[in-house]
């Protein structure tokens, strides 16, 4: 698989971290890979050891075939007027191999939001979450 292409994903992911924000990477052999990213200056930093950051490449690397998705839990200095907890925003992608480049695609606002907002055994509503904002 290209790096290149790999390299380009993680600049969309941190182009979305404007302090914290959690990673959840949902490999296609069903197995979930947590990351909190954190951004200092121009930096985003992956997990809080040494390694971390190529390790996700890894599966990046050998966990989207066929498929792959991850969830991006983005933390802003922005406080609810409501709720006075700092504002949520949730993106989703759909990862995929085409020959040896990862491609991805950004899930709707829409989408993430009927996603995050329904039993997934039932289909019923699920109480809707404070704070968030589905990019």
């Amino acid at each position: 698989m290209s790096l290149a292409s790999v390299t380009q994903f993680l600049e969309e992911i941190e182009s979305h971290c404007p302090k914290n924000a959690i990673l959840t990477f949902l490999g296609s052999d069903g197995e979930s890979f947590v990351v909190d990213l954190n951004r200092e200056g121009d930096r985003v930093n992956y997990g809080y050891q040494w390694g971390i950051k190529e390790l996700l490449i890894s599966k990046l690397l050998s966990k989207t075939e066929p498929v792959a998705s991850l969830i991006l839990r983005s933390f802003l200095p922005e406080i609810d007027e409501l709720t006075h907890f700092p504002i949520k925003e949730l993106r989703g992608y759909v990862l995929k191999l085409d020959g040896s480049e990862l491609e991805y695609e950004k899930l709707s606002p829409e989408l993430m939001f009927a996603c995050q907002n329904t039993d997934a055994e039932t289909g019923n509503p699920l109480p809707l979450e404070t704070s968030v904002r589905y990019c």
